[in-house]
């Protein structure tokens, strides 16, 4: 099976994307799951009252 360039470079973005990731975790560059979600959270809350405002 041939693979087309376009999915090799497809392919090679994701393992670099994959490779700066896994560098990053084992440097202690991360943050908790909870602490992102929460900030999401409050940012989109923020965000929906803000145009519940804007609507009146």
């Amino acid at each position: 099976m041939t693979i087309s360039a376009d999915v090799q470079r497809r392919l090679a973005a994701i393992d670099a994307a994959l490779a700066k990731g896994i560098a990053d975790a084992d440097a202690g560059r991360v943050k908790p799951a909870e602490d992102v979600l929460d900030r999401l959270e409050a940012k989109y809350k923020a965000l929906a009252e803000t145009k519940r405002r804007a609507a009146r």
